[in-house]
């Protein structure tokens, strides 16, 4: 779980909660891009609920709710580049590697909670070579 934290500038009311200038507010960002209201399912993997009806383009103002990389002047300056590097190293481990399980063997993708987020080790995973390295 990822939090990011603002500082407000000003007393402000959000919500009915009265926050005072200078406070440290704490966001959820995981709750925020797990929210059963916007996503339906949040859990299933569904890449699918980021096209359009049609199925052709991204659905850019339902994409931009995903928060990966922060709000506001603390937005990661890095958010370009580490965008373009996780396309790079997808599309690198896709093109080169096939990944699989073995029939009937089903993945429990029940997350560990702790200061981060993880998923039990998949002891049935494969990975094969594409091609053959010469």
């Amino acid at each position: 779980m990822f939090q990011l934290f603002l500082d407000t500038t000003r007393d402000t009311t959000l919500n009915g909660f009265y926050i005072p200038r200078e406070c440290c507010v704490f966001i959820n960002q995981w709750q925020v891009n797990h929210n059963p209201e916007l996503w339906g399912d949040p859990s299933e993997f569904r890449p699918e609920r980021l096209l359009t009806a049609e199925g052709t383009t991204i659905n850019k103002p339902l994409s931009e709710k995903i928060m990966l990389f922060g709000l506001g002047k603390r937005q990661c300056i890095g958010e370009v580049l580490g965008k373009w590097e996780v396309f790079l190293f997808l599309a690198i481990l896709l093109q080169q590697l096939e990944f699989s399980l073995p029939p009937g063997v089903k993945v429990d993708l029940t997350p560990i909670y702790g200061l981060t987020m993880k998923h039990a080790r998949c002891e049935h995973f494969q990975v094969w070579l594409r091609f053959s390295i010469k």
